[in-house]
C-alpha cells in the first residue's frame, strides 16, 4: 500500500505530543498519552485532518471514557469503559488508517444498557439525612 508508513505516523504523534513513544507505547497510543475525552477526540480528528482518514467508522467510546465533569454522577471517579471493553489504538492501525484513508476497524454490534444514574438522587436525599441523623445519635451518646 502507499501512503503514510509507521515514520510518518510517529513523527506525528510526537510533534502534536511532543513525546517519542516506546514500542510497548506503540501498540496504545491514546493510553500512551494519557488521552481522555476531549484531547482523545482532538488527537483523532488531527489524525484525520493530517492524513485524509474518514472516520466515519471510528466509534470512540471503544477507545476512550469522555472526559469526567463535576455534574456527572461519580466524579472524580472516571465512569467504566462502555461492556467493560477497552480497544487500543495502536500505531498499527493508524497506518492502516492512513494508507486506506477510512477507519479500519469494523465493531461488535452492542446495546448499551439504560442509564442507571438517577437512582443517585434519591440515594443522595435520603441518606444524607439518615447518615446525619445517625451521627447526631452517635455524637450524644457519647
Amino acid at each position: 500500500m502507499n501512503g503514510p508508513g509507521r515514520a510518518e505516523i510517529l513523527a506525528f504523534i510526537e510533534a502534536r505530543s511532543g513525546r517519542r513513544l516506546t514500542r510497548l507505547q506503540e501498540a496504545d497510543v491514546l493510553a500512551a498519552l494519557d488521552a481522555d475525552g476531549a484531547m482523545a477526540a482532538a488527537f483523532m480528528e488531527h489524525f484525520a485532518a493530517e492524513f485524509g482518514v474518514d472516520l466515519t467508522g471510528y466509534e470512540p467510546r471503544f477507545h476512550h471514557r469522555d472526559a469526567a465533569t463535576v455534574l456527572r454522577p461519580g466524579w472524580p471517579f472516571a465512569p467504566p469503559q462502555l461492556f467493560g471493553v477497552r480497544l487500543p489504538v495502536a500505531v498499527s492501525t493508524l497506518v492502516q488508517a492512513a494508507q486506506t484513508g477510512r477507519w479500519p476497524m469494523a465493531y461488535p454490534v452492542l446495546t448499551p444498557a439504560p442509564s442507571r444514574q438517577w437512582l443517585n438522587v434519591p440515594l443522595i436525599l435520603i441518606g444524607l439525612p439518615v447518615l446525619a441523623a445517625a451521627g447526631i445519635a452517635v455524637l450524644r451518646l457519647l
